[in-house]
């Protein structure tokens, strides 16, 4: 009789946590990118926020003083938008190597499971085709006794 082959589970339990740990940096990966999609955002309502002003005062009158500040505050957010978009880009790119890391995790773990299923499924085979051949040869042992 064989040995049952090698047990899987310890391996599923590894490749599981190595699956989670993957969905855990992608959940924060994908967060990471909301919160930088967010402040993208709220800079450019407080550059618009800043034309608006300026144009109001501009028609009302402002000393020469307030105006350089207005342009250089605006100046400053324009320069500040670009740096949020060259993050928020990096931060997608990373979000999705991390999404394709996560499906490199699942599809390891799910064939491992199937490798699992099938192993067992062998085994549960190869231990009913023993228990049958023992009954038949007690059948027959039993045969044999009660014709002698």
């Amino acid at each position: 009789m064989p040995p049952k082959p090698f047990s899987l589970h310890s391996i599923l339990k590894f490749r599981k946590r190595k699956e989670d740990l993957a969905q855990d940096q992608f959940l924060r990966a994908r967060l990471a990118v909301e919160q930088a999609r967010d402040n993208l955002e709220t800079t450019k309502q407080e550059i618009n926020s800043l034309t608006t002003s300026l144009e109001e005062k501009q028609v009302t009158g402002m000393l020469v003083d307030d105006l350089a500040r207005y342009e250089e505050r605006i100046q400053y957010t324009q320069s500040h938008i670009k740096q949020l978009q060259d993050t928020l880009a990096r931060k997608e790119i990373l979000a999705q190597k991390k999404r394709l890391h996560l499906l490199e995790k699942a599809k390891e773990h799910k064939t491992l499971t199937m490798l699992k299923d099938q192993q067992d499924a062998a085994w549960k085979e190869f231990i009913e085709k023993k228990e049958a051949a023992i009954l038949d040869e007690i059948a027959i042992l039993h045969h044999d006794r009660n014709i002698n």
